[in-house]
């Protein structure tokens, strides 16, 4: 009688070799893919964040008339200087705080703004619980954090911790770039927020639309240059709450090593005290109309600076 021949019901080794090779490509066609969508999403969460700060911003200058400085100083006189001649609440000596702070009640952080003591500088233990607070609209998803992200450092014999911080204002930029033949000489090379003083918005005769207010400026206190994280961190100033936070474009070398002002690359290129962000081709800007716009990192630094001045006779570029 013959038999039946058996029927396989398994994979040969073969074919599931074949399978397994078939899984993988596919893997790696679709990681990519995956991590463009998540980055596209964090990218668009981040311009999201800014162009809260921009609302907030406008809606500030909006009641108080003019836009805040980007950090009060009080250690030399009992009073900030102000473009329009009013005051800010601040009239006592002695005392430090950033822009950050000030514009809380107007992106929804009134809480946080009244356990703030103006009275009391920045570092002091009566602000503690405030600048410890992360602030998610201070903070690009896009940013890689080393630990809890924490700027800590020393202020007398007290350690102060700083919740990180990825905006701050770009409020000038280095004269060493119009001695290097980088940058046009124009009337002032500062932009709308300034330390100790305040402007209002119908100052700004080079175009509310061609002027920057916030820039990113992502990562610190951790070091990264074009991508890299370096080490040992050496930054002391990326806390949201430190007034300390804001700064000045000096251009860098494409390298975003060399730490002389005067050098080419306005963007990404270091993170140390310059525009950086972790999206790829540029960093997002809020300007003075309250817009949020991506500034690519090609843009020649000559126009780039040309949107950082309020007042320098020197448009910035259309786009």
């Amino acid at each position: 009688m013959n038999k039946l021949p058996i029927r396989r019901t398994g994979f040969t080794l073969i074919e599931l070799l074949v399978v397994i090779a078939i899984i993988a490509v596919l893997i790696g066609l679709l990681v990519p893919a995956v991590q463009k969508v998540r980055e596209a999403a964090n990218r668009m969460s981040c311009q999201n964040n800014m162009k809260q700060i921009g609302l907030g911003l406008q809606n500030y200058q909006s009641q108080m008339g003019f836009f805040p400085g980007c950090s009060i100083n009080t250690a030399t006189t009992n009073k900030v200087t102000l473009a329009n001649g009013r005051l800010m609440g601040v009239t006592v000596s002695n005392v430090s705080h950033n822009w950050a702070v000030m514009i809380l009640p107007f992106i929804e952080q009134e809480p946080l703004f009244r356990q703030y003591n103006f009275a009391l500088t920045w570092t002091d233990a009566a602000n503690q619980a405030v600048r410890e607070t992360t602030v998610k609209t201070f903070v690009c998803p896009t940013t890689p954090r080393q630990g809890n992200g924490w700027n800590t450092f020393l202020s007398g014999t007290a350690t102060v911790n700083v919740a990180p911080g990825d905006y701050a204002p770009d409020y000038a930029y280095s004269a060493l770039l119009e001695t290097n033949g980088l940058a046009d000489t124009c009337a002032s090379r500062n932009g709308v927020m300034t330390t100790n003083i305040t402007r209002p918005i119908s100052v700004i005769s080079d175009g509310t639309s061609n002027t920057i207010l916030i820039s990113e400026t992502a990562g610190r206190p951790d070091s990264w240059a074009t991508g890299r994280l370096l080490t040992p961190a050496t930054q002391t100033d990326g806390g949201w709450c430190d007034p300390n936070h804001a700064y000045i474009t000096h251009g860098y070398s494409a390298d975003g090593v060399t730490t002389t002002d005067g050098g080419p690359c306005h963007t990404n290129c270091s993170n140390n005290n310059e525009v950086y962000s972790f999206h790829s081709g540029g960093a997002s800007h809020v300007f003075a109309d309250g817009s949020v716009r991506f500034v690519q990192n090609s843009m020649d630094i000559r126009q780039f600076v040309k949107l950082i001045t309020y007042m320098g006779g020197d448009v910035g570029p259309s786009n």
